[in-house]
């Protein structure tokens, strides 16, 4: 066939047509079909309590806006198009991008060691690099665990340079740097020092320079001192009982956090992911690539943004949520569709809304729905084997979930083993084999034997080990030997032990007196705050010198006891 011009003039007037065909279509999507679902999701909620935000970005254009509810309820002022939110933690990728920029210019390497930029911090061997601060593999202590420890509470004035003074009195690590990945907020208030530190102007005045003018997000800023005026700025809220109160956040650290924004701004932010009106191809591969541990595993983590996906499509996102502010983006680059939200309302499930709405805008997409109830597993129910309550009874006591810090009684009752998480929570354990069980649940548990240890396997394959232990049984005159004073260096900070009603009470000027839970010899279990597992540690002569206190994102903390 002779290709003419005329031919190919037609050729690309269909595909123009048919383009414009498909925008049309998904306008139509998003102008019709999904504003009727969200606000079928939206209908629970009363309009004049704290409320939400939601842009859908499509096509580079942000084509779908929700406001629904209140911005302040003081002055019973809603949520608007110019209302602005603080997004938490999805600041981390602003903070990641102001990284690249200056890496693309030559200024940095992402395998510098951080103490080139950060003389003050401790030298840690191996070394922290940047890039470490930047996928959270450094092995630094989260920021808001050394503070809720030190003393503070998240809604105390707490600046910028008090964050960065306590990192920078850290001795110690998580874990060897790269061994691990473990989220801490930490590593981007570092980062945003040192974007400082190069550039020789704040980390806010650099965002705004570099990354809110050229894109025009002219309500987008970084919040780094007390008082600074934040246009139609929202509020977060929780309830007690029936009444809502202000749920403060005056902790005024950036780079892991505190950027304000709204909506419009963020859908713009969004949009550069495929223009590129700022940073290049580079920048956003790298902020997509996914590093290897030591040992060569990946983590899902990528400088500054989660990469995974979710129903077949792959998801770059981050969420975030400071007092009761929550925040979640999410772009689907083969759908070239973004998700952005916000929430002031602590009474509002915001991730399960999120998927929620996730849901409804990937519904076109979905060729091949399977419904809940379709859900496959990677196992098969085996018959049950009868057993003798003698054989049953091996496998009784109390198992630690080292991991997560809780502990399983395994009973024999009746001629049946029970997995006992309080005594109103308890299922059967029914014998499938040898030293295994499957747990009667409707979805597939198994529970198997092995030694002292006892591992659980969920349907997906998870497995959660647990060891055998016998429980602590102190008294007062047993508990005597840990009153006393304790202090540490790295977050000068005081903690008194004394007993109360046979059992271990700590003591904190700020945070008030909370009883420890015994769970072995040495082993105390607190719930206050970032005050969860302790472990008294003794010298060679077996006498208490001390102890180590751990919570989620926080290892190991030395206390040391004084003398009287």
């Amino acid at each position: 066939m002779k290709i003419t011009f005329k031919y190919i003039a037609f050729l690309v007037l269909i595909l123009y047509a048919f383009a414009a065909y498909t925008q049309n279509s998904d306008q139509q999507i998003y102008e019709y079909q999904i504003p009727n679902k969200i606000d079928s999701l939206l209908s629970k909620y009363n309009e004049n309590e704290p409320g939400v935000a939601i842009g859908l970005v499509k096509n580079n254009q942000l084509m779908y806006e929700k406001y629904f509810g209140m911005a302040n309820l003081d002055y019973g002022i809603p949520i608007h198009k110019e209302t602005s939110f603080h997004v938490a933690s999805v600041s981390k990728q602003f903070t990641a991008f102001a990284i690249l920029l200056l890496e693309d210019e030559g200024k940095l390497s992402l395998e510098d060691d951080i103490r080139i930029y950060l003389p003050e911090m401790h030298e840690f061997e191996p070394k922290i690099t940047i890039s470490h601060l930047l996928n959270h593999t450094s092995g630094l202590k989260d920021k808001y665990n050394l503070l809720r420890l030190s003393g503070w509470t998240l809604d105390d004035v707490i600046t910028n340079e008090q964050v960065l003074d306590l990192i920078f009195n850290q001795k110690t690590l998580n874990f060897k740097p790269n061994d691990k990945h473990m989220y801490s907020n930490a590593n981007y208030a570092l980062l945003a020092e040192i974007v400082a530190k190069i550039s020789k102007m704040s980390f806010a005045e650099f965002t705004r320079q570099r990354i809110f003018e050229p894109l025009r997000m002219y309500n987008s800023k970084f919040v780094d001192q007390k008082g600074q005026v934040v246009k139609n700025k929202s509020l977060s809220y929780f309830k007690v009982d029936s009444t809502y109160l202000e749920d403060l956040f005056n902790n005024f650290s950036v780079g892991a956090t505190n950027l304000n924004t709204t909506i419009t701004d963020l859908s713009k932010w969004a949009i550069n992911y495929y223009t590129k009106r700022i940073g290049n191809e580079a920048i956003f591969t790298k902020m997509q690539t996914l590093r290897h541990l030591n040992n060569g595993e990946t983590y899902g983590y990528a400088n500054g943004l989660f990469v995974n996906t979710y129903k077949g499509f792959k998801r770059i996102e981050h969420s975030g949520q400071d007092a009761s502010y929550q925040a979640y983006l999410a772009t689907f680059p083969e759908l070239d569709l973004s998700l952005i939200f916000t929430n002031t309302n602590g009474e509002v499930n915001g991730a399960r809304m999120v998927y929620d709405i996730m849901d409804i805008c990937l519904e076109p997409y979905l060729k091949n729905k399977q419904s809940n109830s379709s859900k496959t597993t990677l196992f098969n129910h085996k018959n049950r084997i009868e057993k003798t309550t003698k054989y049953l009874k091996q496998f009784e006591g109390y198992y630690w979930d080292e991991k997560d810090k809780y502990s399983r009684h395994i009973k024999v009752e009746n001629d049946t083993l029970y997995y006992v998480r309080s005594v109103m929570n308890k299922s059967a354990l029914i014998p499938v084999g040898e030293n295994e069980f499957e747990m009667a649940l409707d979805e597939y548990v198994s529970v198997s034997f092995n030694a002292n240890q006892m591992i659980v396997t969920l349907d997906d394959g998870y497995q959660i080990i647990s060891e055998k232990y016998s429980p602590a049984n102190y008294n007062a005159t047993t508990l005597d030997e840990f009153i006393g004073r304790y202090y540490s260096s790295e977050l000068n900070a005081y903690y008194s032990f004394y007993i109360e009603e046979g059992q271990l009470v700590a003591k904190h000027t700020r945070l008030g007196d909370f009883p420890l839970k015994a769970i072995k010899n040495d082993y105390f279990i607190g719930n206050k705050g970032s005050f969860l597992k302790v472990v008294f540690v003794r010298n060679s002569f077996h006498k208490v010198i001390g102890f180590e206190v751990s919570s989620s994102r926080a290892k190991n903390v030395l206390f040391t006891k004084m003398k009287l």
